[in-house]
């Protein structure tokens, strides 16, 4: 008879402010401030009955498509043994999640699932107003460097762009030319990387990652019309460029994802 891998005696997949407020009490949840989007960090707790050793151990987040749509490992863990508790608690920071709703976290040792637990995840409300350090980057800076990060690499371009109410508007030309900034990553990637600099210097001043959606219809105009009034090199008066665009350009909707907000 095969001996077992082990027992997952306990796991919880939530939110770190709520983690940090209550501990192993806190009610399971992550976080998510659009969808596809970089969650808010979160905390996954377990503690494992495993024979004395070194295992592999994986998590995978399986979401209501039952898609694997974020996978943590295979990484090497020391257990203590049958006897006692393993406890090993991870924060989050890197999942990119593209559903919402019930999820399951399946816990994974050498290759062999031991245990799951589900947890929802919901969206939260982005705040309309950032921190004042923050706000200042936005309002003092000409440009943004926006793109994406792909494998540890990255493609930005300094982008110019409008902010306002804890969100950053900005132009993608469809067609790359050089009428208008082409954003890589817009339209298709999950996420952004948006990087602010410090005014007449070449150093940065914050660095986060966005999600976006592009806008259409009367949201689409709202915001080309702020694009428009922000745009120093316009010729011609706000409407001649907004009836270019029109036809011409992405306008994309960013929400920084800013640590402790």
């Amino acid at each position: 008879m095969a001996l077992s891998v082990g027992e997952l005696v306990a796991a919880s997949v939530v939110d770190k402010r709520v983690w940090d407020a209550y501990g192993e009490q806190a009610a399971p949840g992550v976080y998510v401030l659009g969808v596809p989007g970089r969650a808010l960090p979160f905390v996954v707790s377990r503690a494992w009955k495993v024979p004395t050793g070194t295992v592999a151990e994986e998590i995978r987040l399986i979401g209501p498509s039952g898609r694997t749509v974020h996978r943590w490992g295979p990484r090497p863990r020391r257990m203590i043994g049958m006897m006692d508790l393993t406890v090993e608690v991870d924060t989050f920071d890197d999942a990119v999640l593209d559903e919402t709703g019930t999820f399951v976290a399946s816990f994974i040792i050498d290759g062999v699932i031991v245990g799951e637990t589900e947890f929802p995840v919901y969206v939260q409300a982005s705040p309309t107003k950032l921190p004042k350090e923050v706000e200042d980057g936005f309002k003092r800076s000409d440009v943004i460097w926006l793109g994406v990060e792909h494998q540890g690499r990255r493609k930005t371009i300094p982008s110019w762009f409008a902010y306002k109410d804890g969100k950053v508007y900005v132009l993608s030309q469809k067609e790359p030319g050089p009428q208008e900034q082409t954003v890589p990553g817009i339209p298709g990637a999950p996420e952004l990387v948006l990087i602010t600099r410090r005014k007449l210097r070449d150093t940065a001043l914050g660095e986060f990652f966005a999600t976006y959606r592009l806008l259409e219809g009367a949201e689409w105009e709202a915001a080309a019309k702020l694009l428009a009034d922000k745009r120093k090199s316009r010729t011609g008066a706000p409407n001649e460029s907004i009836a270019r665009w029109r036809s011409t350009c992405h306008v994309a909707e960013l929400t920084p994802l800013v640590p402790g907000v």
